[in-house]
């Protein structure tokens, strides 16, 4: 990924990969029946929700530490098409975590295969001020102890 943030290099490929099954719905296609292809942005962001969830890191609690992550960048690459009635599991895991930023290696898996894989940069920000910050100790713990 070319960025311009200055990333302290650690491999998590140790880290458990956090799973979630979706069962897909005639809402999630298309006029020829496959799955639109902004909808699997949707499942990488309720992937990492629920992650995040999972790791008792709620949204509306790091909201009220006035923090937030935004979606800086992400690499997505469509192996094979998804359609109607597919039951997919959306994975998500730690690749990178620098300063006020956290790489992301995510992927969707149907019966065992891939059909997407995507490398999402997470950035760190104040939700006052909207800037970056450095990510809270309590956050990094978290990543850290899940490896």
């Amino acid at each position: 990924m070319g960025t311009n943030i200055h990333f302290v290099r650690k491999a998590f490929m140790s880290n458990p990969v956090y799973q979630l099954p979706i069962k897909l719905y005639f809402e999630d296609t298309d006029a020829m029946g496959i799955v639109y292809h902004a909808n699997y942005i949707k499942y990488f962001e309720r992937a990492r929700t629920e992650w995040l969830r999972a790791a008792n890191l709620h949204h509306g609690a790091l909201m009220a530490q006035d923090v937030g992550f935004v979606i800086r960048q992400a690499d997505i690459e469509w192996l094979s098409p998804l359609t109607l009635d597919d039951e997919i599991v959306v994975t998500a895991q730690v690749d990178t975590l620098g300063r006020s930023s956290i790489v992301l290696e995510q992927t969707i898996l149907k019966n065992g295969e891939l059909v997407s894989r995507a490398k999402i940069l997470m950035v760190c920000v104040s939700i006052s001020t909207k800037r970056p910050v450095s990510v809270p100790e309590n956050i990094r713990k978290t990543f850290l102890s899940s490896q």
